[in-house]
């Protein structure tokens, strides 16, 4: 987190920020001293917070400063990769370590309950235990989304030889557009074997209730952030 923006920031009574949430390290990763130096000043433990965290700030590397990558987890097995990707949200290589987990693997649903899914279950742990937050947690279904995508048609191949758990419809209720949560929830059903149908969001009760009927539904999950919407709903 920038220095300065927390001094200027704690100079102006703030106690609230918003952040890019692209930029958020994973609580646990963050380097012990810079950890303590700002939890010094957001917590305000102790007088001389800011100053420490300032003086701490000059012996790294300013914002102009180009970060080299650090690659060295693309060294490690496919599985510890997958989970990586997850973790951090990264998509860049989880079409190339998808396809080398299936062949590694020989079976892409393998591929979903073994190493994504414990990638995910790692997710889930640290969401938990506030070690990530909310948009890392959307990072890290966007990777997976985007993994299961790329295993679909092999799915599909193998699908007679694989039982549904279930049908499933899920919507965001009409009066709410709110879907993250919805998104989130689709994706780990998709991989448990479930049969998502996504009616997407701002959904009338009627089109819920037909779609529910049509398919012969076993679980109907609703999405609404806004109270309001929920009212309106069950009216």
């Amino acid at each position: 987190m920038n220095a300065a923006f927390l001094y200027h920031a704690r100079q102006a009574g703030m106690d609230m920020g918003i952040v890019n949430p692209s930029s958020l390290e994973v609580y646990s990763e963050i380097p012990p001293e810079l950890l303590e130096k700002v939890e010094d000043v957001l917590l305000a433990r102790r007088p001389d917070a800011t100053e420490r965290l300032l003086e701490y700030s000059e012996t790294v590397a300013s914002g102009g400063t180009k970060k080299e990558r650090d690659l060295s987890w693309r060294e490690q097995p496919v599985s510890a990769r997958l989970e990586h990707a997850l973790v951090r949200g990264i998509t860049e290589f989880i079409i190339e370590d998808t396809e080398a987990a299936r062949v590694e693997l020989g079976d892409p649903l393998a591929v979903i309950e073994g190493p994504l899914m414990d990638g995910m279950n790692v997710v889930g742990d640290l969401f938990g235990s506030g070690k990530m937050f909310l948009p890392q947690v959307v990072k890290s279904a966007r990777v997976m989304k985007q993994s299961v995508a790329y295993l679909e048609p092999y799915l599909a191949e193998s699908k007679g030889q694989r039982q549904s758990a279930g049908k499933v419809v899920l919507a965001t209720v009409k009066g709410d557009v709110h879907d993250i949560g919805k998104n989130i929830v689709g994706v780990v059903l998709a991989c448990n074997g479930f049969e998502v149908h996504d009616l997407g969001v701002m959904v009338p009760t009627a089109k819920i209730l037909d779609e529910a009927e049509r398919i012969g539904a076993d679980i109907v999950g609703l999405s609404g952030l806004i109270t309001l919407a929920w009212t309106r709903w069950w009216a």
